[in-house]
C-alpha cells in the first residue's frame, strides 16, 4: 500500500466496514514509475524510460520492415506510401532485481529478476493488410509494430546499444527523451474517486471517475479520456504517457495467465486517442 490514506482505510474510519469490504473487491496495485536523478549519466542497466536500449549480447536491435502500403478504398485508392526498415523506439526497459527490492509489485505478478524490455515503433497495429490499404512487406517476418520480451541472463553483459537504422520517419525523428525511473505502490480503483469518498455512504452504484494515476505505470488501472476495458482475465502491463500530436497515453495489456507463465508473445497494444 502507498503513504496516504486508501480509499478501504477511510471508509473503515467512519464505520463503513461493509462499503470498504465491497470496494475491496475493485482494488488493484498498480506500481508508478517516477523520474530518478543520478549523480552522473544513467548506468547501463537501470531502469528507465527512452533512450538507448541495454541489450544482451545475441540479441538484435529490434526494427520494424520496410513496406510500400497501397490504399485499396475511398479517396487515396490507387496511391501507395513507402516506408524503410525502421528502428523502434525503447519505450521501457525495467530492471526487475530494482522492481523486486522496492517492494512496489505488493502482488508479486511481475517476474523478480532479469530485464522487462517494451520497443515500440508508432504504429498502432502490426502491418497486416485489411479491405483498405495492403501492406507489401520487405522482410514479411518482421510485420509487427511492438517488441516486448524478458530477458533473464547476466546482466554485467549488457551493453548500451544503438539503433541500426533510422526511426520510423512516419512518427519519429529522435529517440523518445531518455528519464531514469524508481518504482513506487499505487493503490488504484475502478469505478470510484478518492474525492468521491465521503459521499459513497449515499450508494454504492456510483459511476464516477475510476481512482487511478495518469503517471507512466506498470499494472493497475488503465487511465485516460478514452480508456481500453480490461477483461477479467487482462492486465495492464504498462502505461506510458505518451502526449504527442493526437495520443495522450499509450498501453500494453497482456493476459494475467501469460504474464504469470511469462510469456510476452501476445501483449496487446492501446492508446487514448482523441
Amino acid at each position: 500500500m502507498s503513504d496516504y490514506m486508501t480509499a478501504m482505510e477511510k471508509l473503515e474510519k467512519m464505520g463503513l466496514s461493509d462499503m470498504a469490504a465491497e470496494l475491496k473487491k475493485y482494488y488493484r496495485n498498480a506500481v508508478g514509475c517516477f523520474v530518478k536523478e543520478y549523480k552522473d549519466d544513467i548506468p547501463v542497466g537501470a531502469s528507465k524510460i527512452g533512450g538507448f536500449p541495454d541489450l544482451p549480447p545475441n540479441v538484435e536491435y529490434p526494427v520494424m520492415s520496410g513496406y510500400t502500403m497501397k490504399w485499396l478504398r475511398g479517396q487515396s485508392a490507387g496511391t501507395a506510401e513507402r516506408y524503410e526498415e525502421s528502428a523502434m523506439q525503447l519505450v521501457a526497459q525495467i530492471n526487475l532485481y530494482e522492481l523486486a527490492e522496492s517492494g512496489a509489485d505488493i502482488e508479486k505478478l511481475l517476474p523478480e529478476r532479469g530485464m522487462l524490455y517494451i520497443f515500440w515503433s508508432g504504429e498502432g497495429a502490426p502491418l497486416i493488410s485489411n479491405e483498405w490499404v495492403e501492406y507489401i512487406l520487405d522482410n514479411p517476418e518482421k510485420y509487427d509494430s511492438q517488441k516486448i520480451f524478458w530477458w533473464d541472463g547476466d546482466m554485467s553483459k549488457l551493453k548500451r546499444t544503438f539503433p541500426p537504422c533510422d526511426y520510423y520517419i512516419k512518427y519519429f525523428e529522435e529517440c523518445i527523451p531518455e528519464s531514469a525511473i524508481e518504482f513506487n505502490s499505487i493503490d488504484e480503483y475502478e469505478k470510484y474517486a478518492a474525492d468521491d469518498i465521503d459521499g459513497l455512504e449515499e450508494t454504492l452504484d456510483i459511476d464516477a471517475y475510476e481512482l487511478s494515476e495518469s503517471c507512466d505505470k506498470l499494472l493497475g488501472v488503465p487511465k485516460g479520456a478514452n480508456v481500453p476495458e480490461l477483461d477479467e482475465d487482462e492486465v495492464n502491463l504498462f502505461q506510458f504517457d505518451y502526449n504527442i500530436g493526437c495520443m495522450w497515453t499509450a498501453y500494453w495489456i497482456m493476459n494475467k495467465a501469460d504474464l504469470l507463465n511469462r510469456d510476452f508473445s501476445k501483449v496487446k497494444f492501446d492508446a487514448d486517442c482523441d
